[in-house]
């Protein structure tokens, strides 16, 4: 039997934090990306998960080969204990408490008391998997802390999110949740008549899902008791624009964003909503690639199929100054991500040894990670005194060769290769021009004034909260 002990006290009292861990995403909320844990099924006779709940979870480890984990929630003592034990998992057993002590009114420590057997029992085994704990609680630990300062645990507000299956959805709706916010999450279904009609519902209603079809001609009405609360609205749709850019890809991109916008003007509309505050993603894409002295939200706005896409898209988003109190355009960066985005081509090169990289070494790169980008949202949300474009970038721009040089340390890459911009550019001109050979050096001013604290401070700490290094 191997043991692993992890020590954290939070600034709240011992309710908050117990209460913390019973919504509905919370364990989602709370697993490092580069754990690659996927929660498959779940269940709970009571009213929540770690109250005699059941989870199942699929864990990657290579491609092609995932582990999988059933886990059982027992000894629940509220504001006391929960723990969770395998019943199926890599290792001969596994076992987790959850233990709270009140050490003030306002300071609560949270003793999580790992006990596992390896089938393998190795000194060298045992220790990489500590080490792998180590990692994981510590990134725990600090998200814990930052949504403890956020959570309202009287909050009855809904909020309306579209593309909550994507890549920026999975990590930013269990971070809302956890906050106390209430989520109707529109789901796309092309075979839906938006008839309100969930599909999936938690135990205690903090998550609905709705089948959607934004081409529909039926605009979804909502029940009274839901639409009365409806207070954010959070717009993330859009046909990915990486791929090959055919005729029929650039005409998805363009109509997937507007159909989406439009049609939940429409619900807004019928269900006579008035919102606080709506935000809709775009994207630094507007701007072209002029960066001598740095892109900021008042900067001119750039030519192309990116920008021009944009253009119309943020007009489409202007229409709900009409229906909200504030309505922001979120400029996104290249969003750091385990498994998607700008990372997910180049990443099992460089672990093969090589690195792989186009454009000019100097070319700049605006990036946030998925993390801050989640915390941004969330801090718009409340923040009332911005509206309009935002610049969801970090303040550290990087450049192309920074970015790849790093990169191939922390991968320990042997070789890096510098392709000729005319190589991609016999596949698209056009693609190769506007996204891999952006240079871009975007400044996020509004959240620099508005003094809004990142979670990573560069881009090495960046990569290593996406990769766990």
């Amino acid at each position: 039997m191997v043991k692993f002990i992890a020590r954290n006290n939070y600034s709240c009292s011992i309710e908050k934090l117990f209460s913390w861990h019973k919504a509905d995403l919370a364990l989602e909320r709370l697993t490092p990306p580069w754990d690659k844990i996927k929660v498959t099924k779940k269940h709970s006779p009571n009213n929540t998960y770690i109250d005699s709940g059941e989870i199942l979870l699929t864990q990657h480890v290579f491609p092609f080969v995932a582990l999988n984990w059933k886990i059982m929630h027992k000894n629940y003592k509220e504001n006391v204990l929960f723990e969770d034990f395998a019943i199926k998992s890599p290792f001969k057993s596994w076992s987790h408490k959850h233990i709270f002590n009140r050490l003030e009114s306002n300071k609560t420590e949270l003793i999580d008391d790992i006990e596992f057997t390896p089938w393998l029992s190795l000194n060298h085994i045992n220790n990489y998997i500590l080490s792998r704990l180590k990692r994981s609680f510590d990134y725990r630990a600090s998200i814990l802390s930052h949504d403890l300062t956020m959570l309202d645990l009287n909050n009855t507000d809904y909020i309306i999110v579209t593309g909550g299956t994507g890549n920026v959805g999975t990590h930013l709706i269990p971070h809302l949740n956890s906050i106390g916010y209430k989520i109707l999450m529109l789901k796309y279904s092309k075979n839906s008549d938006n008839t309100f009609n969930p599909s999936h519902e938690t135990k205690n209603t903090n998550l609905t899902v709705i089948p959607w079809n934004p081409y529909s001609s039926k605009v979804l009405d909502l029940p009274e008791n839901i639409s009365k609360n409806i207070k954010y609205l959070i717009n993330l749709s859009g046909e990915n624009v990486l791929g090959l850019w055919t005729k029929q890809k650039k005409k998805d991109i363009q109509t997937s964003r507007i159909a989406a916008t439009k049609s939940l003007l429409e619900i807004i509309e019928k269900n006579k909503i008035k919102l606080n505050c709506s935000i809709h993603s775009s994207a630094i894409g507007i701007y072209g690639n002029e960066t001598k002295d740095g892109i900021t939200e008042n900067s001119p706005l750039g030519n192309g199929f990116l920008a021009e896409t944009t253009k119309k898209w943020e007009i489409e988003q202007n229409s709900f100054n009409k229906y909200s109190e504030r309505n922001i355009n979120l400029r996104i960066g290249v969003v750091f991500l385990f498994n998607g985005g700008f990372l997910k081509p180049i990443k099992l090169p460089l672990k093969l040894g090589f690195g792989v990289y186009f454009g000019k070494d100097q070319n700049h790169i605006s990036w946030i990670g998925i993390e801050d980008l989640s915390r941004i949202v969330s801090f718009l949300l409340k923040n009332k005194k911005i509206s309009g474009p935002v610049n969801a970038v970090s303040p550290t721009p990087t450049t192309n060769k920074e970015l790849f040089n790093i990169l191939s340390q922390k991968f320990n890459t042997k070789f890096l290769i510098k392709v000729p911009s005319r190589v991609p550019r016999l596949l698209s001109k056009e693609l190769t021009d506007e996204i891999l050979l952006a240079n871009q050096k975007v400044i996020p001013t509004k959240l620099i004034d508005s003094e809004f604290r990142y979670f990573t401070k560069n881009v090495s700490e960046a990569l290593d909260n996406t990769f766990g290094f």
